[in-house]
């Protein structure tokens, strides 16, 4: 297929984005404001610093003030991004889950019912295929092991049957894990280089889990693409590399291309119950429906996020 065009620059071109100040939804607000794109940022509290996207205060919990919001900005495109987000296995985490995945989801479908978008990107999850075996694809039963992922997975039910119900043109995206500048610092990623760029010890699992990455520039492609790939309406779309590293692998490289002396305290820590030891996505959907490829290797792309560490480092602004 030919390659695909993004959303083309067009300020009377309307792009909602929930979850703005989050890590993707705020490298994508980023990216289509530089393209010359109208976006409007939608999120509980102010940007944490000046930004050129429109940034409007809303609550997905609020379905009145949701409305209006909807019914004054009228969308052409929508991502959804906004979502609670903790792995935490348990009940202590299901209620805050149901509120803001589920309910919080149904709630802007409901706002945007009379507004005739032409795409709403809904952000799934890799983790709703949970227990399954590797490499998951989209037609692969939804296994999740945690309230987190049980909530996405309903929501990712409820988008579909809006789709074959009512014909709401809905594409669902299944990110896989994502990394790069900017993301917070409860993650892998982030946590490894600020051990290793300040020598520390690193407390960690045995790291046998393999773990696929995919950089964040390489992702947002791939949401970009998504809003306007012809015929892919009701579609659930895996976003990730397809390659997989075990996690002592990818730890043990960022040592190494920081120069570090960091302490690497293997077995520190306990596996998480129901831990998925092979973690990686089957993306042949996303090469065919999207023309989407991602292009940043591992190694590289590590590389670009140790370098904005630093920077951050001498600034004296780590997050």
């Amino acid at each position: 297929m030919p390659p695909l065009h993004t959303l083309s620059p067009d300020p009377d071109k309307r792009v909602l984005v929930t979850g703005a100040g989050g890590f993707i939804g705020g490298h994508l607000c980023r990216t289509l404001t530089a393209s010359g794109v109208s976006c409007v940022a939608l999120h509980r509290h102010p940007p944490p610093e000046p930004t050129t996207c429109r940034w409007v205060k809303g609550d997905l919990l609020d379905p009145d003030g949701l409305r209006q919001i909807v019914c004054a900005i009228r969308p052409d495109y929508v991502y959804h991004l906004a979502a609670a987000t903790s792995v935490t296995r348990g009940f202590q985490t299901a209620d805050q889950m149901i509120r803001t995945n589920i309910q919080g989801t149904v709630n802007l479908l409901q706002a945007l019912e009379n507004i005739p978008y032409r795409r709403f990107v809904h952000t799934g999850s890799a983790e709703e295929y949970g227990a399954g075996t590797a490499p998951f694809r989209e037609t692969d039963p939804l296994l999740p092991v945690s309230p987190y992922s049980a909530s996405k997975a309903a929501a990712t039910l409820f988008c579909q049957m809006m789709y074959r119900t009512m014909g709401t043109p809905i594409v669902i995206l299944r990110p896989f894990l994502v990394y790069g500048p900017g993301q917070p610092p409860d993650r892998l990623i982030p946590q490894a280089i600020r051990a290793a760029l300040a020598d520390d010890e690193f407390p960690m699992t045995s790291g046998k889990q393999t773990r696929e990455f995919t950089y964040i520039d390489d992702l947002i492609d791939g949401y970009l693409r998504a809003a306007v790939a012809p015929d892919i309406d009701g579609q659930i779309v895996n976003l990730g590399t397809g390659k997989s590293y075990p996690i002592l692998q990818v730890v043990q490289l960022i040592k190494t291309l920081t120069q570090s002396r960091m302490t690497l305290q293997v077995g520190a820590l306990p596996d998480r119950p129901g831990e998925i030891m092979d973690f990686r996505c089957d993306n042949e959907k996303a090469r065919t429906l999207l023309g989407w490829t991602p292009v940043t290797p591992l190694e590289t792309g590590l590389e670009k996020t140790i370098a904005w560490y630093r920077l951050q480092t001498q600034k004296n602004a780590i997050p």
